[in-house]
């Protein structure tokens, strides 16, 4: 009995760290490319999970992108997370956007089948191994959030989450979040075309319910972003932003994120960032554009005791 009590107590602390934090991945395989610098850049499908207010300053006027993110290193393998983000823009002011994730987490079925990774089989008395009724860990969210422009150079959005998550042994966990956000865009004189972004968001502001609660990964961001276009053909989009997450077991702290990203003409892009976290980890990433139809990829370059370690992320997406 005392063999299952510590072994279901392991899997409950391995499971909940990414019970609290699966919300703090960023799924978007552009700006994972630029060092998951998130709330400063210019809008796109994915806004909703970084800065909900950006899409009030794009030209598109709907963007949507699926996106596939696994985990294959030695520290975390198994893992995977599939996105859907998108926005609409109605008139000059508003925008609605809307996103979903789908968090999956390694199969505990080696628990029973003896499978290396867990230090113990559960046995009765007579030594017959017991089931624990063990399913897939995974946890999912979906992401509703308004904006409107309160000035030609600045707009706010309010984000509104549920999650849910199941640690595979039969405890689950619900909640709701809201995230708060504030964009603006400033034409810079010094170059036609340039602009200065400012951005800000505090997400994760809510209240956890069901079987077993958890505490909300509360974070703070604020950041800056230049667009400059050298030509017809080129230009260079540069950001930073730094923040701070609390209320979060593993990843609690400050952060920082830098990232660029090269265009040629609007069809090729190449990017590459750095983030500061709990682990330190640089980014790469290219986007192809043909026509309406944007295709993106990012790959993290870490070490090997970060989970993401030989990590990519690709995505698909289209625009109107």
């Amino acid at each position: 009995m005392k063999k299952i009590i510590s072994t279901l107590a392991i899997l409950l602390i391995a499971t909940g760290v990414y019970a609290q934090d699966f919300v703090t991945i960023n799924p978007n395989p552009r700006t994972s490319g630029m060092g998951n610098a998130t709330v400063a850049v210019s809008g796109d499908a994915y806004s909703i999970f970084g800065n909900a207010a950006a899409p009030l300053f794009e030209y598109h006027s709907v963007q949507v992108q699926a996106s596939y993110t696994p985990w294959q290193s030695d520290a975390a393998s198994g893992y995977y997370l599939l996105s859907l983000g998108g926005y609409v823009k109605i008139g000059q002011k508003h925008a609605l956007s809307i996103g979903g994730r789908w968090f999956q987490e390694p199969k505990l079925a080696g628990l029973e089948a003896g499978m290396d990774g867990y230090p113990f089989i559960p046995k009765d008395e007579e030594g017959n191994i017991i089931s624990l009724d063990i399913t897939r860990p995974n946890g999912k969210s979906l992401d509703l959030a308004y904006a409107y422009k309160v000035c030609e150079r600045l707009g706010l959005a309010v984000t509104a989450r549920y999650l849910h998550y199941s640690n595979g042994i039969g405890d689950k966990s619900d909640a709701v979040d809201f995230d708060i956000a504030a964009y603006s865009s400033i034409p810079l004189s010094m170059l036609e075309g340039s602009s200065l972004e400012i951005g800000a968001q505090v997400a994760n502001l809510g209240f956890a319910f069901g079987e077993t609660k958890y505490t909300q990964p509360i974070t703070a961001k604020a950041g800056v972003s230049l667009f400059a276009p050298f030509s017809d053909s080129h230009s260079l989009l540069a950001t930073v932003n730094a923040g701070y997450r609390c209320n979060s077991v593993e990843m609690k702290g400050f952060i920082a994120n830098a990232g660029l990203e090269y265009s040629l003409m609007q069809l090729l892009k190449v990017r590459a960032g750095y983030a500061y976290d709990i682990y330190n980890y640089a980014t790469v990433g290219l986007g192809i554009r043909f026509m309406h139809i944007q295709v993106d990829a990012s790959y993290w370059v870490a070490g090997k005791s970060c989970p993401w370690r030989n990590t990519f992320s690709v995505g698909l997406g289209v625009d109107f």
